[in-house]
């Protein structure tokens, strides 16, 4: 498909859509402000019939997927009735009568950001008195503030026997998911919040609580006891919040055909990388159901409003700070060596009890908080069974969106979240990506040896090739260069690929073990990652790209953690073409130099790096050479 508008084209067209569509909605979540603005909806109302006909409901979701919204149309439904809802389904469904509704969201008190008890006591009593002053109970205001918490809050017990509340609690579990790295300011948040919840437990005459969040915690009183429904893996509710692909079709089918034009792609090319970026959330004991991020869809269908070219950026990740909870708890945390592998290949087995049991301070697995989180999510089901709870998943990174800023964390992780240490490893990682441009593998290889030292002993001890792997990776993938792990064909998976302009390499990676040092040892793993790569069809899969594959066998020394050989396949007119050479240890004797640039896509800096990049060994040149032979 081919299109010939230019920009000036487009902007006019989105001009002109302008006065005839609605606005798509950013950072508004209020439904009067929705309504009054002619904002895009799409509409799940429909579902909220069923909703609010249990007593207590919990949802869990990640943070951007529209849980303020929805706890904002049912104050509304609640608090005023279904007249701002005229056209959306639940106008129809809705009879029930008004409520004073109580409104809170824990993300917004300011006491969050203190571990003095007093601040976060203090905090809460002030919201809740301004929540019930909302709600019609002016009386509030003279409400002793000094008293303890207990006390304070049987003082609203009296209003609750006299009125028929409806409670709405937004992102109940902020104060604790931000404190995973503090144990002394968890403590704090939960102490307040147990009491806090234990007294809602107790509330009379309630006709509706709400509430979201991420996490659960046992030890606020709230998930203990059969009190409240946990709706978060209901099938039925599983697109509540976030977009399917009907619903994008459908509400935004007027601004599909424009964005097509402008990225100059098919309607349906268009969708194949709106699902590779914001799909994949999926929030069902079926895994049945993949949503779209409804944050990110909205950010990237906005820019045509102004004439601007849409891109497929990381929305979800940057916006809702989402990797914080991840970083809070990498800091207070150190991995396993299984943990850590499976981070890198980017997937793991979970269970739907795992998934839905609350936990303790100090028992917040990192597979339980990076599905909670949707850092992950569920792929499909690994093991079926008639009662849900007993069924066991496969979880995954998310989508793409997700995955660029998830791996940076774990990259910061690697190098205990040291900023020195991170700057070195983008200097040195734009390095490597320069030589790989230019075909240098054996310089390659010095800057990505310059990147493991920086990785800490326990990290690396032991470490399997999955976790070079991913290293590698992340020091090579750039704009000029695409990289994919564990790329499977029908024989086996290859460790790396990584697309340049020019050319594909397929890496394969070997461990050296600690008593085997000498040269035979190395040449024969080069040999043997050789030959795996040739009889198993690494790299089959690129072909179609027509570009040269080029394999790339790497020998990783498990004393020194250190790749120590290397090799090339590639093939010519002449036949198969192979060099190969020693990486020497790095030392004080041996040390490379690391060319200073302004970016690899500069073809002057990287002719300059080349001059000036790593020394190798007379030895490692001697070793250097190419041939025809088969290993």
């Amino acid at each position: 498909m081919e299109h010939s508008a230019n920009m000036e084209e487009i902007k006019l067209d989105a001009a002109a859509a302008q006065d005839n569509l609605p606005v798509i909605p950013l950072g508004v979540s209020d439904w009067g402000s929705l309504r009054a603005g002619n904002y895009l909806v799409v509409d799940k109302t429909a579902k909220l019939k069923k909703l609010v006909a249990f007593h207590s409901v919990f949802l869990s979701r990640p943070r951007r997927m529209g849980k303020s919204t929805l706890c904002s149309m049912l104050y509304e439904l609640f608090a005023h009735g279904k007249e701002s809802f005229k056209g959306k389904a639940i106008y129809e469904l809705w009879s029930d009568k008004t409520y004073p509704v109580i409104r809170l969201s824990f993300n917004k008190i300011k006491g969050i950001n203190s571990n003095d008890p007093c601040d976060f006591d203090q905090a809460l009593k002030i919201a809740l008195v301004k929540a019930f002053q909302n709600a019609g109970f002016p009386e509030v205001l003279c409400f002793d503030k000094g008293e303890l918490l207990n006390g304070f809050l049987e003082n609203f017990t009296t209003i609750a026997q006299e009125h028929q509340l409806v409670f709405l609690i937004d992102e109940w579990d902020a104060p604790l998911s931000n404190s995973l790295d503090n144990e002394d300011a968890f403590n704090v948040f939960k102490g307040v919040l147990e009491v806090f919840y234990s007294w809602l437990r107790g509330v009379p005459n309630l006709r509706f609580v709400f509430v979201t969040g991420i996490m659960r915690y046992r030890e606020t009183s709230w998930f203990s006891g059969q009190d409240i429904q946990d709706i978060s893996m209901v099938p039925y509710f599983a697109d509540l919040l976030g977009y399917t692909k009907e619903d994008i079709k459908h509400f935004f089918k007027d601004y599909i055909p424009l964005a097509a034009q402008v990225k100059n792609v098919t309607e349906d090319e268009l969708f194949e990388e709106l699902t590779r970026y914001y799909n994949g959330f999926c929030f069902d004991y079926n895994a049945s159901v993949k949503v779209y991020c409804p944050f990110a869809v909205n950010r990237f269908f906005s820019s045509l409003m102004l004439g601007e070219q849409p891109y497929m950026e990381n929305y979800w990740m940057n916006s809702s700070n989402a990797p914080s909870a991840l970083v809070s708890y990498l800091h207070g945390h150190t991995l396993e060596q299984d943990e850590l592998t499976e981070l890198c290949e980017q997937q793991f087995t979970l269970s739907c009890r795992q998934i839905l049991e609350p936990s303790f301070f100090g028992t917040v697995k990192l597979k339980h908080l990076l599905v909670q989180a949707g850092y992950f999510s569920i792929k499909s089901i690994a093991k079926n069974s008639v009662n849900p709870s007993e069924r066991i998943f496969n979880c995954g990174v998310t989508n793409k969106d997700v995955d660029k800023d998830f791996v940076p964390v774990l990259t910061e992780y690697l190098v205990n979240f040291d900023k020195k240490k991170q700057k070195e490893l983008e200097q040195e990682g734009k390095a490597a990506q320069q030589y790989l441009l230019q075909d240098d593998i054996e310089h390659m290889c010095a800057m990505l040896n310059l990147s493991l030292d920086k990785v800490g002993y326990p990290i690396l001890k032991n470490a399997e090739e999955v976790l070079y792997a991913f290293i590698f990776d992340q020091a090579l993938r750039s704009d000029l260069i695409d990289t994919e792990r564990e790329e499977i064909n029908n024989l086996g998976r290859c460790d790396l690929v990584a697309i340049t302009p020019e050319q594909v390499y397929v890496f394969e990676l070997k461990r050296l073990p600690k008593p085997s040092s000498s040269e035979n040892a190395r040449r024969a793993l080069l040999d043997k990652a050789d030959q795996q790569m040739l009889s198993r069809g690494y790299g089959n899969g690129r072909m179609y790209q027509g570009k040269p594959i080029t394999g790339i066998a790497l020998v990783i020394c498990d004393k020194y953690r250190q790749i120590c050989a290397w090799r090339t396949i590639k093939k010519t007119e002449a036949g198969v073409e192979r060099a190969e050479g020693f990486i020497p240890l790095l030392n004080i004797a041996t040390q490379p130099q690391v060319p200073t640039t302004k970016g690899s896509k500069s073809r002057k800096s990287a002719t300059k790096a080349k001059k000036g990049g790593a020394k190798t060994s007379k030895a490692g040149r001697k070793k250097r050479s190419k041939s025809k032979r088969q290993p």
